[in-house]
Order: structure tokens, then C-alpha cells, then sequence
């Protein structure tokens, strides 16, 4: 293969790599503020639990159903990021698989640079 058709072939590979590099990124930040959301909504419902003072009963009443309503909540944002994780590896192998591609793209080019000076 040419010279110039390898350093071509690379700058296009470099594009695929930003392109893929970026939505991963994007999608990366997305599960963190999920994950993020998830951690909160378990330390809220953790704190729920752990208030030691003395309760009466329509106040336990509302702060088992706020409880409740917390959990639920939590189980559904847990079960989000779990369908939301073969995605964010698929989008993150996607990302790796292109800036390799353009790396070795860009070793050969540099490597026929090498010879055509000789």
C-alpha cells in the first residue's frame, strides 16, 4: 500500500476514533450521573433507616411510605443502569477497536516514512 493512501487511511481511521472517543464520553458521563443518582438515592433511604429519634405513629406511618416510595424508586434506577451497562461496553470496546485501528494506521505510515527515506 502507498504512503499516502496509508496516511489517508489514518487521518480518516482518526476521525471514526474521535467520533466513537466522544460518544463514549458522552454516554460515560451519562452513567456516572446515574450511578451518581443511584449512590444518593441508596444514602437517602440508608438515613431513613438509621433516624433514631422517637416516632409517633402517623409520623412512622409517613415515614414508611416515604421509605417505600424511596426504595422503589431506587430499585428502578438500579434496574436503568443495569440496562443501560451493555451499552456503555459496547460503546467503550467500539471506542478502544477505532483508536487502535487509527495507532496502527498511523505506526505503518510512520514505519513507510522509515523506508522511503533509504
Amino acid at each position: 500500500m502507498k504512503l499516502a493512501q496509508l496516511i489517508a487511511l489514518e487521518r480518516i481511521a482518526r476521525l471514526k476514533a474521535e467520533r466513537e472517543l466522544k460518544k463514549f464520553g458522552a454516554f460515560r458521563q451519562h452513567m456516572a450521573m446515574a450511578q451518581g443518582q443511584c449512590d444518593a438515592m441508596r444514602n437517602a433511604l440508608q438515613q431513613s433507616y438509621d433516624s433514631s429519634s422517637p416516632l409517633t405513629l402517623s409520623e412512622a406511618r409517613m415515614a414508611n411510605a416515604q421509605a417505600g416510595r424511596s426504595a422503589r424508586e431506587l430499585a428502578r434506577a438500579q434496574q436503568e443502569l443495569a440496562r443501560m451497562r451493555p451499552r456503555f461496553e459496547q460503546a467503550r470496546q467500539d471506542a478502544a477497536r477505532e483508536f487502535g485501528r487509527a495507532e496502527v494506521l498511523l505506526d505503518l505510515a510512520r514505519r513507510g516514512e522509515g523506508r522511503d527515506r533509504f
